[in-house]
């Protein structure tokens, strides 16, 4: 489909537009969010969208600005609506039952609250200052299209992600508590560590997951209800068209993850994805290339 590209003052729509524009589809802007619902109100304003993460559990606040940057009053904004939540931990627990309530399913609610910005500029002061924001934090910018059908189209652009900086771990557990609560999942771990901790590799674990370092972490283990979350540094484009292997930020990262369930086991093809990883550990993320890819 052919689009031409044009400027957000070109179009004539409203914040509400492009929260609404967003909102028809969340994996325009990350893969695995889910909608909940809009304007829901707390003690300090409006959260534009709550959606839910279904990889990690997470409650997701995404925000939207129309026009000018993203300044000092709207990471205040931020910052404001997570202190809400710390203040009070009943306030977590309400926001729990609003998202259970839409989604009885799901096998873990994580909480800790990521921060989604839909925005047309940054302030380069408010960029750096984003890094020491404890919660997850991503920001994209947008480019205003039409496509052959005189459709307005929003194209989003990863800007930020708080979390490309490895942060030290606050909430540890020792690895004989961590695999006392997963019990059923011991042995995939234990299958997993063996291949994991090779050529100077090491583990350590924390609150839910174990982390693989070798010069930097390139691979973590979460561990879910029925199944363990790997997620792999593997290098953009390294699998192509496996759909047991999806790339976050739409492909747009070096970064990807595949379920292990136990009654399937672990198969060949994620060996040979752990020793990509392994061998990927030291290129840095902008030595990232696409290489040859793998099925």
């Amino acid at each position: 489909m052919e689009i031409k590209i044009l400027s957000a003052e070109d179009v004539e729509f409203k914040e509400k537009d492009v929260q609404a524009a967003f909102e028809k589809d969340l994996s325009k802007l990350e893969e695995g969010l889910e909608f909940i619902s809009s304007e829901i109100p707390i003690g300090t304003g409006r959260i534009d969208t709550l959606a839910f993460d279904t990889n990690n559990g997470n409650p997701v606040f995404i925000e939207y600005k129309r026009r000018g940057e993203f300044n000092k009053d709207a990471l205040i904004q931020l910052m404001d609506y997570l202190s809400w939540f710390a203040r009070d931990g009943n306030r977590m627990s309400f926001l729990e039952k609003i998202i259970r309530a839409r989604k009885p399913d799901i096998d873990d609610f994580e909480p800790t609250i990521r921060l989604i910005c839909v925005v047309t500029e940054i302030d380069d002061r408010i960029r750096n200052a984003v890094y020491a924001i404890a919660n997850p934090v991503k920001i994209f910018s947008y480019m205003v299209a039409r496509d052959t059908a005189n459709n307005v189209v929003l194209v989003p652009k990863l800007e930020l992600d708080n979390e490309d900086v490895e942060r030290p771990v606050r909430d540890v557990t020792t690895e004989p508590e961590l695999l006392k609560k997963h019990p059923h999942l011991k042995d995939i771990i234990e299958n997993l560590k063996a291949h994991l901790e090779k050529d100077g590799a090491s583990s350590y674990t924390t609150a839910r997951s174990f982390r693989f370092k070798k010069e930097r972490v390139f691979a973590k283990a979460h561990f879910r209800k029925d199944y363990v979350l790997l997620e792999l540094r593997i290098g953009k484009g390294f699998v192509s068209a496996d759909p047991d292997f999806k790339y976050w930020r739409q492909g747009d990262s070096p970064w990807g993850w595949t379920h292990i369930y136990p009654s399937k086991g672990i198969s060949e093809k994620v060996f040979k994805w752990i020793e990509r990883a392994i061998s990927f550990a030291s290129v840095t993320e902008d030595e990232d290339i696409k290489e040859t890819p793998s099925a």
